[in-house]
């Protein structure tokens, strides 16, 4: 028996998708904070969840939070990777997440 048209899973659980998330604005130059992650992630993580995962990231010293400005000129909790973190984010997102990312937005 062959399964056909079988939709691709990521392996990364719901905690490290936020922060593979938020590791690919970092790398791209943009700043990101919790209403941009909830439109960015949507369809793949509710935003219940990202909220959840978020506590438990800050928790584990994964995430870390300012206050300034949002692209749209307003302030905000902008969320970043800690430098503690960003290795082992880095190398979940390049081997899990990157391409899972590419395929899922399509």
């Amino acid at each position: 028996m062959e399964i056909v048209n079988k939709e691709k899973k990521s392996p990364l659980s719901n905690d490290f998708k936020v922060a593979a998330e938020i590791y690919h604005c970092e790398i791209n130059g943009e700043i990101i904070w919790y209403t941009k992650l909830v439109s960015m992630l949507e369809g793949e993580i509710s935003k219940n969840t990202i909220s959840k995962s978020l506590d438990t990231l800050f928790d584990w010293g994964i995430v870390k939070s300012e206050y300034g400005e949002t692209e749209r000129g307003r302030a905000g909790k902008l969320l970043m990777i800690t430098n503690e973190s960003k290795p082992i984010v880095k190398d979940l997102y390049n081997k899990y997440w990157k391409e899972f990312r590419l395929s899922w937005k399509r």
